[in-house]
């Protein structure tokens, strides 16, 4: 068929009119994906900051997949923005309602959001596809606690302990149930069922130990706490429920030693400072006492009870002036306090300000009270008080925290994302990256002719390339900021180190694909290049660690990456992040007795490598050798790497 030539043109036009029309959508497509899978290589690696900005991106480009907004509502999870969070949870489940895991964790969002019958209803969801989800019934059974339904929360119980007999949670909740509805008998009955199953299990003694407390039976709370304590020494809150006891039965001495003991798991404890100091003024030491009520009014200036007991203690040190400022502050908040006149009254005496002294004794007088009345005996009052109440008649009762029920009840719950202090993973591969020479207070960065090469080509002053072990906060913001800096530079590196800066770029914006991409380029184009080796085998890893790859292409990467570093090691057999690296591999890979050979190896080549110390630790910390671990630990923190100090208390505890 012959088309006229204006009705060609006009086809034509048409047709890349479409074919325009179509390539955003595409293109949008593609960031979508790609962005998306940068976003989840950035929350493998804990940057919750850049993989919400991330997924931002994927969202503005396909606001309709619901895959983005899960992971968004992660990150923010992470960072305990739970609102946040839940809105995208729902999100989420408004696009597909058929993702159980995002009924999951909105759940836990709704648990935060105080939302319990909510939360209870998401995880019917969950448990109506899953019913042998362990944590979902148990988080379930939270929900129908807090809400007091406690027939089906009983019910919830009774299939976890069906199902997993030695489900240790579901026997504390039991107990809390039958306590809250004051079947005491069948309460303290179920944890000792538990305590039969398991007799050196700490959080059931001290559960019982705070129930014979809050009784009042203290020799049983000592003892039960005791053993609580046996099995978890490191638990501060336990000395401080013990010592509380202790307090009741007259023994000070070893009151004050419990103090003591969780002063040191916690310097920042309110609570022991407080007692302490209490206890102290019992016993004479008097100066010590005011050190701990100094510290107690260093957190809370206005607390009016331990300004009152540090007055009468500056008192009866003879520091008359720190008295009268302390009965002064007290004076203003509360005018109608006539015993505070009538100490204050006393202290200007001792320093000599008569007038003063007559001033306070004036208001005494006019007022014509009973100058004895804050000495007045006291009805009987509660021993312990909450430490929200600040009348003054209560300023030598011991205090306790107020108490917080979900704090309390969920602090098992299944599903909680923030990490630990002492986290138990192994630090990362060297890898290229722009750094500065010194990071977080020690030498995280290592310098090889290539990469001072590089360096010096492009005349960098701020920051140089080099390989490092640290996982930058913002990586992708410094990723742009790097790209820029090479802006006009690039041209005059080689085409293996072109190719070598361009992955580390793409690294940093956890683009894991176009950094081995470029690493594979660098290998390619000069095979003796012993970091280019390096670089792809720490990009591979970072594949095999943040990817839901197959079995069979997880084994051929991991062997890939195995094959480079070995190359690495032919080309510059004295390496000792090569060997660093190769070890981080065969961990990951389960080669534990070969990865402490390889670290060994890398310390006995450089023994200032703090990340080597530090892996080996936590490797023979998994084989049960605290004594080994705690040598590495140490030498780790010595040379700088500070975090390995929480390691060693973590491991103490």
């Amino acid at each position: 068929m012959f088309i006229q030539p204006r009705t060609w043109l006009r086809f034509v036009m048409v047709w890349l009119v479409m074919l325009l029309a179509a390539a955003p959508a595409a293109h949008a497509q593609v960031n979508a994906e790609t962005v998306t899978l940068m976003g989840r290589n950035a929350l493998s690696v804990d940057d919750y900051l850049t993989a919400i900005r991330y997924f931002n991106q994927a969202i503005d480009a396909k606001p309709y997949l619901p895959r983005p907004y899960y992971y968004r509502a992660y990150a923010k999870f992470t960072l305990e923005d739970y609102q946040g969070a839940e809105d995208d949870c729902t999100k989420s489940l408004s696009l597909n309602p058929y993702i159980t895991e995002v009924y999951a964790l909105r759940g836990l969002c709704r648990i935060h959001n105080n939302r319990f019958d909510e939360a209870a209803a998401d995880y019917a969801r969950v448990l109506a596809e899953t019913p042998e989800d362990q944590g979902a019934r148990y988080n379930r059974a939270l929900c129908r606690l807090q809400l007091k339904d406690y027939a089906r929360c009983d019910s919830d119980l009774n299939v976890l302990l069906q199902r997993w007999p030695n489900f240790y949670r579901a026997y504390m909740v039991k107990a809390q149930v039958a306590l809250e509805q004051t079947d005491t008998v069948q309460g303290l009955a179920w944890i000792d069922s538990l305590l039969v199953r398991m007799p050196t299990d700490a959080q059931a003694w001290a559960f019982k130990g705070q129930y014979a407390l809050q009784q009042e039976n203290y020799s049983l709370a000592d003892s039960c706490l005791t053993q609580a304590l046996a099995a978890r020494p490191g638990d501060h809150e336990l000395y401080v429920l013990r010592a509380q006891a202790l307090h009741a039965l007259g023994q000070f001495g070893r009151a004050i030693a419990d103090y003591d003991r969780a002063i040191t798991l916690m310097p920042e404890h309110f609570v022991a400072h407080y007692n302490r100091g209490l206890l102290r003024s019992f016993t004479g030491d008097l100066n010590r006492a005011i050190d701990d009520f100094d510290f107690v009014l260093s957190k809370e200036p206005d607390n009016t009870l331990a300004l009152y007991n540090r007055a009468q203690l500056r008192a009866a040190t003879g520091n008359y002036r720190g008295a009268i400022a302390d009965y002064s502050v007290l004076i203003r908040q509360y005018p109608q306090f006539t015993y505070g006149y009538l100490a204050r009254a006393e202290c200007r005496r001792k320093v000599g300000d008569v007038r003063g002294a007559l001033s306070d004794e004036s208001v005494v007088a006019r007022r014509e009270l009973d100058l004895a009345f804050a000495r007045k005996p006291q009805s009987k009052a509660k021993k312990v008080r909450k430490r929200s109440e600040h009348a003054l008649e209560q300023y030598q009762q011991l205090v306790q925290e107020d108490a917080d029920t979900v704090r309390n009840v969920f602090g098992t719950l299944y599903g909680k994302v923030q990490n630990e202090k002492a986290s138990p993973d192994l630090l990362p591969m060297y890898s290229l990256a722009f750094r500065t020479d010194q990071t977080r207070g020690y030498h995280a960065t290592a310098f090889v002719p290539e990469t001072g090469a590089i360096t010096q080509t492009l005349e960098l002053t701020s920051r140089k390339f080099c390989l490092t072990a640290e996982v930058e906060a913002n990586a992708a913001e410094a990723a742009a900021h790097d790209e820029d800096m090479l802006a006009g530079r690039e041209q005059r590196l080689s085409r293996r180190d072109q190719c070598l800066v361009r992955s580390a770029i793409a690294a940093a914006r956890y683009d894991y694909d176009a950094a081995l991409n470029e690493a594979g380029y660098a290998v390619h184009t000069d095979t003796a290049s012993a970091v280019a080796y390096m670089q792809r085998a720490a990009i591979l890893m970072l594949t095999l660690q943040s990817s839901t790859l197959s079995d069979t292409d997880m084994k051929a990467r991991l062997a890939l990456a195995r094959a480079d570093l070995h190359n690495a090691l032919r080309l510059q057999p004295a390496q000792a992040i090569a060997y660093y690296n190769l070890a981080c591999l065969e961990a990951w890979g389960q080669h534990a007795e070969y990865a402490l050979q390889c670290l060994t190896h890398a310390i006995t080549l450089d023994a200032r490598l703090p990340e080597a110390y530090y892996n080996r630790a936590l490797l023979y910390l998994r084989q049960g050798d605290k004594e080994k671990a705690a040598a590495d630990f140490s030498a780790a923190g010595q040379l700088g790497l500070y975090k390995a100090y929480a390691q060693l208390k973590a491991m103490k505890q």
